[in-house]
């Protein structure tokens, strides 16, 4: 059996750390811990805020060493194999720092502008699942994560729109969203599976590029 990490370059793993954190806060509170308030805004922001350094440490990596990827096979049905993998580009690097380093405002001014809500850990539990989504559709190098991960983006931004439920604007304004992107992904879909045929039924962007 083929190693998991085998054709991951040393040291170019840490990059997935960045998502995989806010996740891994988002999985924590969905179990039941976004019930204690402040755990809850305590854990996302460790999160996302050692996922900001880590992603400066990403773009320094990429400064000095250059491009950096990897991918791993996780499924083969017959001759072909389907692989997920990632790519530390310059926009990728730039990226993963952006995106981490506005998330961590956003929550910092989350704990006095929420302060009083009753759902105030399922809040954090809801961003954490909306940081985490973002890194890795910045990240992956395949077109299925890309995909799954954009499917995410949506799901969370469902819950973070329809975060007041109760509120009729805000539930119509949650479904109106959810199915305008839902109606959109159709065509992404479309087009991931043409990309699939047409580059030599693979879901690698970077092999989608070269072909």
């Amino acid at each position: 059996m083929t190693n998991l990490f085998d054709s991951i370059p040393l040291g170019a793993p840490e990059a997935w750390l960045v998502p995989l954190l806010p996740l891994a806060a988002f999985v924590v509170l969905a179990m039941g811990f976004h019930r204690a308030r402040a755990l809850s805004s305590v854990l996302a922001i460790a999160a996302v805020g050692t996922a900001f350094v880590v992603s400066l440490g990403v773009l320094g990596d990429y400064l000095v060493s250059g491009e950096q990827g990897g991918s791993w096979s996780w499924l083969q049905i017959g001759d072909s194999e389907f692989r997920i993998g990632y790519s530390v580009d310059a926009l990728s690097a730039m990226m993963l720092v952006l995106v981490t380093s506005v998330s961590l405002g956003v929550q910092v001014y989350s704990l006095e502008y929420m302060k009083g809500e009753p759902r105030f850990g399922w809040y954090f539990a809801a961003h954490s699942l909306f940081v985490a989504s973002m890194l890795g559709l910045v990240l992956t190098d395949s077109l299925l994560l890309l995909y799954a991960t954009w499917e995410l983006v949506g799901l969370s931004s469902f819950l973070l729109i329809g975060f007041w439920f109760e509120r009729r604007a805000a539930a119509e304004a949650a479904k109106k969203a959810f199915i305008t992107t839902r109606l959109g992904d159709v065509g992404l879909l479309i087009g991931i599976l043409i990309l699939f045929l047409e580059a030599g039924r693979t879901f690698s962007i970077g092999a989608v590029f070269e072909a």
